[in-house]
């Protein structure tokens, strides 16, 4: 057991920085933008160590001392991955309600409730959000930016540092809270980072629009 805490060591130690956080984020959104499941590839790999890194963090909670990770996988579902991968809530919402395409619309307020239980398949190969140049980059950018001021929140204390794994399905702002430890400010941090999200699609969410329109009106060809 000392010998795999020594290997592993390091590695989890690693994990727990907000360059490994880019990292994990950046290849999430990469595989899926092909297509592949990228939260299947990333977490296969990352969870034995946002495993341990959650187990400190209710270990320290028990034992009534400071939590020390910032970033296990709870981290991720309830302040990056807020709708899904590509923090696609604020994408569904835009579609679901500023769009003026009639299948942008439609899929908009189809796609949203899913969304807010976290499911995004219906956006991902809806819109297509894979292999479109026009919506992959606010597909990588939003949860990265997400990542970093959820990071920077909670390194400065302003937020709980997460101790429990909410089911997944949770809105987010309910799975935030439960995930702190009934922390309000998780709350507020979860509804910041899915109105950030709007901001962070909405040029890309209204070219793709104007796109849509301008095949529903005939201008050009599919």
């Amino acid at each position: 057991h000392t010998a795999i805490a020594t290997v592993v060591g390091p590695l989890v130690n690693a994990a727990d920085s907000l360059p490994s956080v880019w990292l994990l984020v950046f290849l999430t959104e990469f595989f899926w933008s092909f297509g592949i499941h990228g939260a299947s590839i990333v977490g296969s790999i990352a969870r034995p160590i946002w495993l341990q890194l959650l187990e400190g963090n209710t270990t320290a909670l028990a034992n009534h001392q400071a939590l020390p990770n910032i970033a296990a996988e709870p981290f991720y579902q309830w302040f990056i991955y807020i709708g899904g991968s590509g923090a696609s809530l604020g994408l569904a919402i835009l579609l679901a309600f500023k769009v003026k395409s009639q299948y942008a619309s439609k899929l908009g307020k189809t796609a949203l409730a899913p969304a807010i239980f976290n499911i995004n398949e219906p956006l991902v190969f809806g819109t297509p959000i894979v292999l479109n140049p026009i919506l992959i980059p606010p597909f990588i950018i939003a949860p990265l930016v997400n990542g970093t001021i959820a990071w920077i929140v909670t390194s400065l204390g302003l937020v709980n540092k997460v101790t429990v794994t909410a089911p997944w399905t949770l809105p987010g702002p309910i799975g935030a809270f439960l995930a702190t430890g009934g922390d309000w400010r998780a709350i507020v941090l979860n509804v910041c980072l899915i109105i950030l999200s709007v901001i962070i699609y909405y040029p890309f969410v209204m070219v793709y629009d104007k796109n849509e329109l301008e095949k529903e009106q005939g201008l050009v060809k599919e």
